[in-house]
């Protein structure tokens, strides 16, 4: 037998698809694709930005202060701020910050004896700038400072600032003007 080849062509319809008709595919598949993981990513931003608030503990007493920092969330009551310090005299101490959400802070200042603790409380919100705690011999003082005191210092300042450049002006007298004439 002699090798024949038989040769058949088989004719295939093939559709035609353009470039525009792939893109407008491919968005749709992507849009769809991503609605499900929008809103995720919305459930994790909502609510409001947790702005870090700095803690500064300052010692004015004679000897070495132990000092306790505790902070609640006010919502679900969880523990939100743990922390104890030894502070030294005249010692300036940045403590770690805390979240600004509204949360619930006690500041205990530890006798040695253990009978005389001093308890401060306050709140901090998410307009919390500063946290401050100050040490003395027997007692403590907790200043927590909100953006609108600042502000209001701030304009304070300014005001008092105008009215001192008012007042060294070289305006001169009824008297004065008399004198030199």
């Amino acid at each position: 037998m002699t090798g024949k080849v038989i040769h058949t062509t088989i004719q295939h319809r093939v559709t035609n698809v353009n470039r525009r008709t792939v893109l407008q595919s491919a968005g749709v598949f992507a849009t769809v694709g991503l609605a499900g993981c929008v809103g995720g990513i919305q459930e994790h931003f909502v609510g409001s930005v947790k702005t870090p608030v700095p803690v500064e503990i300052y010692n004015e007493a004679d000897r070495t202060k132990n000092v306790q920092l505790e902070a609640q969330e006010t919502g679900s009551g969880r523990g939100s701020y743990d922390q104890s310090y030894s502070v030294t005299p005249n010692e300036r101490v940045g403590a770690p910050s805390m979240d600004g959400v509204e949360q619930s802070v006690k500041v205990v200042l530890v006798d040695r004896d253990g009978d005389n603790d001093r308890v401060e409380v306050g709140t901090v919100t998410s307009e919390t700038t500063l946290v401050s705690i100050t040490l003395y011999e027997d007692d403590l003082d907790l200043e927590i400072s909100t953006r609108e005191d600042a502000e209001a210092n701030e304009s304070n300042e300014s005001a008092t600032a105008n009215e001192t450049a008012a007042s060294d002006s070289n305006e001169t007298t009824d008297s004065e003007s008399n004198e030199s004439a």
